[in-house]
């Protein structure tokens, strides 16, 4: 009987990794790693590698998982592998294995979807703008006379959000109901570019209770002119909008006198300032630079990660604290 061999192509489709990946371990050290061809003095005149099945099958557990990786349970349901590590802190259960040469973080597939079960929203989160749809927080609607916002924006996966419109004090309806009734959007806002200075200045408006109000339209100019890329907004008892710093072209005290009083009124970090051209949004922010041994800034760094918090983040707080304390 003719014994069957693969060439590295078909090689590399059996164990899901490329081409180049087959040369790599045809030549690793390590025997019980290392993919053995029957040709390996010969195979240049051969055309090139060629393997047994038997081989295949052999060193197919070093590469071939049927457990998912990080990245391949992040992909599953559209989120983040930072996301599903987060998710291991509050019980996904996962094991750790070496996997093509470094430890990997694997979950059961019928334990990611038991625990999607378990945890319906556990997959999703609040966003400010789907750049697929240009739906965007608090984007008017208007049917005939009639005026409402979008008030929810809960990201399922990459390719999905689940809008709420807010047609009244006590309704909501979902987006594409919205549209099938004859709401349309009354504004519309393009992508801008992320603007790369550190901070952001902070605002807390009150929570509107018409769809009509001053504050609405305020966010609705952040969005226009800054774009959802330099924005951050949370809601709760109040709405919270954190600014990149930025010009709104064009917002002067001649013009939208009121705009600017209310900005000034409910900026809680930060500085308002008029220009010849619009108005300033600053984050009132300024540099300190020292340095450390690097022994010293690794001890910083830990601290810091025993607090859950970045470097900046816990040298903030620290700097406060001691200041308040004076």
């Amino acid at each position: 009987m003719m014994s069957v061999y693969l060439d590295t192509a078909q090689a590399a489709k059996e164990l899901n990794i490329t081409v180049a990946s087959i040369y790599k371990i045809v030549n690793l050290e390590d025997p019980a790693k290392r993919l053995e061809p029957v040709n390996r003095m010969t195979h240049k005149g051969d055309g090139g590698y060629r393997f047994t099945l038997e081989e295949i099958e052999r060193i197919k557990p070093a590469y071939v998982k049927d457990d998912l990786t990080s990245a391949q349970a992040a992909k599953r349901i559209g989120r983040s592998t930072t996301y599903i590590h987060q998710l291991f802190k509050k019980g996904l259960p996962y094991y750790e294995a070496e996997f093509r040469g470094k430890r990997t973080y694997f979950i059961k597939e019928s334990d990611l979807e038991i625990y999607a079960i378990n945890h319906p929203d556990s997959g999703r989160y609040d966003t400010i703008y789907d750049r697929k749809s240009k739906v965007y927080l608090f984007q008017p609607y208007r049917m005939g006379n009639r005026l409402a916002r979008v008030c929810s924006m809960k990201r399922i996966n990459r390719n999905k959000v689940e809008v709420k419109l807010q047609v009244s004090t006590d309704e909501w309806i979902p987006l594409e109901q919205a549209i099938n009734e004859g709401w349309k959007p009354a504004a519309s806002i393009t992508d801008r570019k992320a603007i790369t200075s550190y901070g952001y200045a902070v605002f807390e408006f009150p929570v509107p209770i018409t769809p009509d109000s001053v504050i609405y339209a305020i966010i609705d100019e952040f969005f226009k002119l800054l774009g959802p890329a330099n924005l951050r907004i949370q809601i709760g008892e109040a709405i919270q909008v954190e600014v990149k710093k930025s010009v709104l072209t064009g917002i002067l005290p001649s013009t939208h006198p009121d705009m600017i009083d209310k900005l000034k009124t409910f900026i809680r970090s930060g500085e308002i300032t008029p220009k010849y051209d619009g108005t300033l949004i600053d984050t009132g922010l300024s540099p300190v630079t020292f340095y450390l041994q690097e022994k010293e800034k690794e001890k910083l760094v830990n601290k810091a990660k025993e607090t859950n918090k970045s470097l900046q983040e816990w040298l903030e707080s620290t700097v406060s604290n001691a200041i308040e304390k004076e």
